[in-house]
């Protein structure tokens, strides 16, 4: 075993020790994130999807006491223009405001992508403070 001092091993410890970490840690997530499609973003959503409306059938707030855009599931009943009708789970986050004031059978405006595997709600000017 090689004899270091008390010094040398607190170098080693609380200098050398953190970068390797951080190192490794970097290199594993790289290597776990490289082969996924990059997640859709809501503003991707909003700007490019088919207006609909739909009814909330439940409502969960994951924001904690002071998350002024707390993130909110919703499940929904959506109707798009074309009238087919589908459920889907959204989380998306809301000014707190307007997070308060949606409750179970609300309607709300939405907007939803071609596929159907993703959508997002309109908060209306108004509430959006």
């Amino acid at each position: 075993m090689i004899a270091l001092s008390q010094v040398q091993a607190l170098v080693i410890l609380f200098v050398l020790l953190p970068f390797l970490v951080a190192a490794g840690v970097i290199a594993f997530i790289s290597w776990r994130s490289s082969g996924d499609p990059p997640p859709v973003r809501t503003s991707d959503i909003l700007a490019t999807g088919e207006t609909g409306h739909a009814e909330i059938l439940a409502i969960r707030s994951f924001g904690g006491l002071f998350d002024t855009r707390p993130m909110v599931r919703l499940d929904l009943r959506i109707t798009p223009q074309d009238g087919s009708v589908f459920d889907l789970q959204v989380t998306q986050s809301f000014p707190r405001p307007y997070a308060r004031s949606l409750k179970p059978g609300d309607r709300v405006e939405v907007r939803v992508l071609a596929d159907r595997a993703h959508a997002a709600v309109v908060a209306s000017p108004a509430e959006d403070t």
